[in-house]
């Protein structure tokens, strides 16, 4: 009897744990269309898409070299915000925080020895 019980809530347990096979992704809520500004040692726009995933991709224009830049990076759901412009040798890396349809930080390119400041909103 006793065997026949720990068999049963063990079926029961393990039934019921199986989780969910609908593997729907949680949308962020700065999932959109964004745009801004960077100033600092090199100046200039970026525009930026961020998808339900958090994962952002985007370009980016520098008035100090005339040229424009891809821009690739995430966000995390608390809104901690990173991304590449151009490549990761050779570019720049933004960092900062997005809060509800605004962000702000900070970009720094070691390889140009540049830094300075970004901002933007959802459009």
């Amino acid at each position: 009897m006793k065997k026949l019980f720990l068999l049963t809530f063990a079926f029961t347990l393990f039934a019921c744990s199986g989780g969910d096979d609908n593997y729907s992704t949680t949308s962020s809520e700065f999932q959109g269309e964004w745009s801004g500004t960077f100033s600092g040692d090199d100046n200039g726009t970026w525009t930026a898409s961020i998808n339900s995933n958090g994962d952002v991709s985007g370009t980016s224009y520098s008035t100090n070299f005339d040229d424009n830049y891809s821009l690739e990076g995430s966000v995390s759901s608390s809104g901690h915000f990173q991304a590449t412009i151009g490549t990761t040798s050779g570019g720049a890396v933004f960092t900062g925080q997005l809060n509800g349809n605004s962000g702000s930080g900070m970009w720094v390119n070691t390889g140009a020895m540049m830094s300075g400041s970004w901002s933007g909103s959802k459009d």
